[in-house]
């Protein structure tokens, strides 16, 4: 008997891994176990460590954009200029903690995409802070 004949002699039961004598000859499986010789699709989960930085991250960017606009407002006319300092303060300060939070997510994952995802914001972040100080200071 060849391999060929060998598959066609089959039951439908033994082709689709249905249980022998059910009435259904089409297998049934659950979408997590994905179709029979098949393996199902795992996703990656970051861990722990990941994700406690990338939250570390996002509170960096909310301390270095957030909180000077709240110390020297846009709309001021004629802000001290020791409210400005104190807001570039603080947003090198948030900046420092983004950064750093990004340089330990890199060496904790090794991805180059890690580096650049905390050294363009701090670039972007940093010249528009100095920007607005010389703006602001200007007046």
């Amino acid at each position: 008997m060849t391999d060929s004949t060998r598959s066609a002699s089959r039951t439908a039961e033994q082709r689709t891994g249905a249980a022998p004598g059910t009435a259904s000859s089409t297998a049934v499986y659950s979408r997590a176990d994905g179709p029979p010789g098949r393996r199902a699709t795992r996703w990656p989960h970051p861990d722990g460590v990941s994700v406690l930085l990338f939250l570390l991250w996002v509170v960096g960017v909310l301390v270095a954009t957030v909180i000077p606009f709240l110390i020297v407002p846009p709309q001021s006319d004629d802000p001290a200029a020791s409210q400005v300092g104190i807001a570039f303060a603080v947003t090198m300060l948030g900046v420092a903690i983004f950064v750093g939070a990004g340089l330990l997510l890199w060496r904790h994952l090794r991805l180059q995409a890690v580096l650049v995802f905390a050294l363009v914001p701090a670039v972007s972040i940093v010249s528009g802070g100095v920007i607005l100080t010389a703006t602001l200071l200007a007046v």
